[in-house]
């Protein structure tokens, strides 16, 4: 065989060998790795089958060869632009012009653009040959004579420029996916959610691929509740697109799950048949990108693959820090409900939206939360508040938000029909079993609905939380909705608050008065009863009943109780210079400076200063301490004895506390409450829980002693129920410290008189 155009001869005048040629040219693609694209441009159809025939069955480097024939060079340009991917291009020079063949050149490499592709310059008329200076303008691979293109040559030639090709392609394919790579880095390092991530991410894949691809990205959620565990499709491109959202193990089949199991447990890069894995991880959340790809990745694919699947990580941490960051600065980490900040948020954006309508908030809080802490510790009592998270979620349906505003409390936003107290106290009829307790829950229900009232979130969590405390004060499951009348009350309460501050820093309306007590049938004097009073900056004389539960709440007792022992042992002890040292001062202590753990030795450095006797001080206490924290009460009781300071229990048989309790006070006298006086008569009805304290009393050797005497007739009757003590107007009302001066003398000079 000395020529191509000596094998077309040959050819043409053997009918089966054409018939074979011809198959060839109709089925050039084969079954197995992707063939090498071959274009064969010439005007002669005998160069054609001869090439076909010179090349039949051949393979370079284990592909084989799809050959595309064109007739022309305008064939030649359309089928390049119809089939991308051209290996080689073996141009014929003189076609339907004699230049065709170079213009052609000319189109690929600078109109086409396709600067990889291998041409190869062939020729029947030798004097129309190409000058060296264009053959190394376009990049020409080669320049032959078809006389010279024997099957051997033909082989050698195409062979060199296949590999060629692939070295440019590589390179090529190298560069690219080096800087997709280094985009991706650059690009992914700068998003803040894991579905941006993802969606870019699988784009940059598909610029590293050269394609289009069938993949996925699965992620852990970032603060996953026990329901949410596993990993979840993130985004997806090609057929699985529609996935988001949805778990893998029940929206893709089994063979990728357990595809995905082994990249988990590899921590690297996998590649099957048919797919590749990428593994991305912090150590506490773990991400897997799938891609589908029908043939093996090339070498050079797989170590950008892998290049890009390591420089991902950092991008998946930042990204993964992001989103903790977010869920911890809006949602609650135990309920996963949203949190104070959210729900605000979510209020105000919704009454921007729609200003107007019938709809409420609420504030709502479990009924003696702090008991079940107690008791059963702070695990047991987180597992509850998911549990009434959950009924919460159920019972109020859904275009309701629900969030967890602080410890047990819940904030509610929604229509108000979907707020009914009634369903909603039905839901929490069942008990809730947490850690082998069956627990009954309630919940105290605070609303305000933003038809009656105006304002911000902020302004309408206020509200609800004044509502809420109404709640509170009723007891039990209550419900509360807000008034007007309650943001006055609060209004007053914060003016009170600003003056009682004002008089306590400037000392500015603030006295005491004395009450004598005296001692039942002789009516000698016992002792003087300390009592503060505060008239305010407008005149008004104010309750203690009204001020001093506001100083306690606030804290401002403390600075109150110190002024008014300080100024009651002062005036003690000038009395106590003018001779009257055989009396008592009986002082009242709040529960609130009792807690005080320096309350005692505070007590100690007065007393030491005033150089008064700690026995000869009394201090009333509330028999609401009986339900302060035991350990703290003993322990400052405890020390109060040992100072030498009386104790005595103020206001008893008021319903706070019962007999049997009366032990828990290490205490040496009983103060009877004034209201037991209010309808004090002879009959046994009346007299029933007086004769049962001063029977008790007795047993325990402990002094009685009655207040609010207002008549002789009092006096006696009490003193009949075995009363030492007496105090009341019926002897002597509140006096200033002038008057008490001006009394005591009196008193002094009835005596000497006698």
């Amino acid at each position: 065989m000395s020529s191509t155009l000596e094998q077309g001869d040959a050819i043409a005048q053997a009918g089966d060998m054409l018939e074979f040629v011809d198959e060839a040219l109709a089925h050039p693609v084969k079954e197995g790795p992707a063939p090498w694209k071959i274009l064969i441009t010439d005007d002669d159809d005998e160069v054609h089958r001869a090439t076909a025939f010179a090349l039949r069955g051949f393979h370079i480097d284990e592909r084989p060869l799809e050959l595309l024939h064109a007739y022309s060079a305008r064939e030649a340009e359309a089928m390049l632009r119809e089939h991308p991917g051209v290996a080689v291009a073996m141009l014929d020079v003189v076609m339907e012009t004699p230049d065709a063949g170079l213009r052609l050149v000319d189109t690929i490499r600078n109109e086409l653009g396709m600067h990889s592709v291998r041409i190869v310059l062939r020729t029947g008329q030798p004097g129309y040959a190409p000058e060296l200076e264009v053959i190394r303008r376009y990049d020409i691979n080669d320049y032959r004579t078809k006389s010279e293109l024997s099957q051997t040559r033909l082989i050698t030639t195409l062979t060199a420029a296949v590999r060629a090709y692939e070295q440019i392609e590589t390179v090529r394919a190298a560069n690219r996916g080096m800087d997709a790579v280094s985009r991706a880095a650059n690009t992914v390092f700068r998003l803040r959610s894991s579905v941006e991530f993802s969606r870019v991410l699988l784009e940059r894949v598909e610029e590293i691929l050269g394609e289009a691809a069938d993949a996925l990205v699965a992620m852990e959620h970032s603060s996953a509740t026990p329901g949410e565990a596993g990993l979840h499709v993130v985004c997806g491109r090609g057929r699985y697109a529609n996935l988001a959202g949805c778990a893998i193990e029940r929206s893709v089949d089994v063979e990728m799950q357990r595809g995905i199991r082994r990249c988990l447990a590899a921590h690297t890069c996998v590649f099957e048949a048919g797919r590749f894995l990428l593994w991305l991880g912090n150590g506490g959340r773990d991400a897997v990108v799938v891609v589908d790809h029908p043939h093996p990745l090339r070498s050079l694919q797989q170590r950008l693959v892998e290049m890009f699947a390591a420089s991902l990580g950092v991008g998946f941490e930042n990204v993964d820090l992001i989103e903790r960051l977010d869920f911890f600065a809006f949602y609650d980490p135990l309920t996963h409900l949203p949190n104070r900040t959210c729900f605000i948020n979510e209020v105000d954006q919704d009454l921007l939206v729609r200003q107007g309508g019938s709809r409420c908030l609420a504030l709502a809080d479990v009924v003696r939360f702090s008991e079940i802490n107690d008791a059963l510790g702070y695990r047991c009592g987180d597992t509850l508040l998911v549990a009434v998270a959950k009924r919460l979620r159920s019972a109020l349906g859904p275009g309701v938000t629900l969030a967890r505003v602080s410890g047990d409390t819940f904030g509610i936003f929604g229509p108000e029909n979907a707020l009914d107290p009634a369903l909603i106290n039905k839901a929490f009829e069942q008990a809730f079993f947490v850690h082998g307790h069956a627990l009954t829950v309630q919940l105290r229900i605070g609303l305000v609905r933003l038809a009656e009232c105006k304002g911000n979130a902020v302004e309408l969590m206020r509200n609800a939380s004044l509502a809420l405390n109404q709640a509170r004060q009723a007891g039990g499951s209550a419900f509360s909705v807000f008034s007007a009348m309650m943001s006055d009350d609060v209004q007053t309460r914060v003016a009170m608050l600003h003056s009682l501050r004002a008089a306590i820093d400037f000392k500015r309306g603030l006295s005491l008065c004395w009450q004598p007590i005296v001692q039942a049938g002789s009516g000698e004097l016992q002792g003087l009863e300390v009592l503060l009073r505060w008239r305010n900056d407008f005149g008004e004389l104010v309750p203690p009943a009204r001020f001093i539960p506001l100083a306690e709440r606030t804290g401002m007792v403390h600075e109150l109780g110190q002024w008014v022992l300080g100024q009651a042992l002062e005036r003690f002890g000038i009395w106590r210079r003018q001779g009257w040292r055989g009396l008592e001062l009986t002082l009242n202590i709040s529960s609130v400076q009792l807690r005080d753990e320096r309350f005692v030795q505070r007590l100690r450095a007065q007393l030491e200063y005033s150089d008064v006797e700690a026995d000869r001080l009394v201090l009333d206490l509330d028999e609401s301490l009986a339900f302060e924290e035991p350990r703290l009460l003993q322990h400052q009781l405890r020390g109060l004895r040992e100072l030498g300071v009386r104790l005595a229990l103020d206001n008893f048989g008021c319903g706070r506390a019962s007999l049997s309790q009366l032990g828990t006070f290490p205490v040496d006298r009983i103060k009877l409450d004034r209201n037991l006086l209010a309808n004090f008569d002879e009959t046994p009805e009346a007299t029933a829980l007086p004769a049962a304290i001063a029977e008790l009393a007795c047993k325990r050797k402990l002094v009685l002693m009655g207040e609010g005497v207002e008549s002789a007739a009092q006096a006696s009757m009490l003193e009949t129920l075995g009363c030492s003590l007496l105090q009341g107007f019926h002897f002597a009302r509140p006096m200033a410290a002038e008057q008490m001066d001006a009394w005591l003398r009196e008193r002094r000079s009835n005596f000497d008189a006698l």
